[in-house]
C-alpha cells in the first residue's frame, strides 16, 4: 500500500476510534447531539472539509441520504457527486479495515445487539450476491448495512466496488433533489425525486429476480 494511502487510511482510523469513544462516553442520544452541533458547522466548511467528515459520519448512526442531500445545497452538483462518491469508496475501505482488526467482536455485539444475525461467507459469488441484497434493499441504515457486511466476512474489493457502484446512484438522485431545490427548480425536483422512485423499483426487481432464483436452487437440492 502506498505510504500516503496508509498515512491518510490510519488518521481516518484515528477519528473513527475518538468518535467510537465518544459514543461510548457519552452514550447514542450525547454523541448524537454532539454529531448535530458538529454538522450545523460543517455545513459552512469547504468541499474537502465537507467529504472527509462524511466519510467519517457514514460509519456512524447519521442518514446518509440527508448528508447527499446537504452536499448538493452546498456545492455544485459536479463537485458534491465527485466528493459523495469518493468518500464512499473511502468510507468503505475504512470500515472493512477496521472490521477486520480487533475491534471486530466489539462491532459483533454492537450489530448483533441490534437483531442481526450475521452469515459467514466464503464463495465469491455468494459474496456478491450479500452485497448487493444488502446494498438495495430499503430499510436497514447505511452504516449498520457496511458492519454487518464486513463481519459477515466479505471480500474487501467487491464490498468496496458493489458498495460505491450502488450509492453513488442513491448519492446522485439526492445530491440534485437538494440543488434543485435550493435553487427553486421544481421541474428538476420532480425529475430527481421520479429517479429515486425509478432507482428503487428496479433494485426491487432485481432483488425478487435473486430471491426467485435462490429459492429455485433451494428446490433442486
Amino acid at each position: 500500500m502506498h505510504a500516503r494511502t496508509r498515512l491518510l487510511l490510519t488518521g481516518l482510523a484515528l477519528a473513527f476510534l475518538l468518535l467510537v469513544v465518544g459514543v461510548a462516553v457519552l452514550g447514542f442520544d450525547g454523541a448524537r447531539e454532539l454529531l448535530q452541533a458538529g454538522w450545523a458547522r460543517l455545513q459552512s466548511a469547504p468541499a474537502p472539509i465537507f467529504f472527509a467528515a462524511v466519510t467519517l459520519l457514514l460509519a456512524l448512526p447519521v442518514p446518509a441520504s440527508l448528508m447527499h442531500v446537504a452536499a448538493g445545497t452546498l456545492y455544485s452538483v459536479e463537485i458534491a457527486i465527485a466528493g459523495a462518491t469518493l468518500a464512499l469508496a473511502t468510507n468503505a475501505l475504512l470500515v472493512h479495515v477496521i472490521g477486520t482488526t480487533s475491534l471486530r467482536p466489539l462491532l459483533e455485539e454492537i450489530v448483533e445487539g441490534r437483531g442481526y444475525r450475521l452469515p459467514r461467507l466464503r464463495a465469491r459469488a455468494s459474496q456478491l450476491a450479500f452485497i448487493f441484497v444488502t446494498r438495495a434493499t430499503p430499510g436497514p441504515p447505511y452504516f449498520l448495512q457496511s458492519w454487518a457486511l464486513v463481519l459477515a466476512g466479505v471480500d474487501r474489493l467487491p464490498f468496496v466496488l458493489v458498495t460505491t457502484a450502488i450509492h453513488s446512484l442513491y448519492a446522485t438522485g439526492f445530491i440534485v433533489l437538494g440543488r434543485s431545490a435550493f435553487e427553486g427548480r421544481l421541474g428538476l425536483v420532480g425529475a430527481a425525486v421520479a429517479f429515486l422512485v425509478l432507482l428503487g423499483l428496479v433494485m426491487r426487481r432485481v432483488l425478487a429476480r435473486l430471491r426467485r432464483e435462490a429459492a429455485a436452487k433451494v428446490q433442486d437440492v
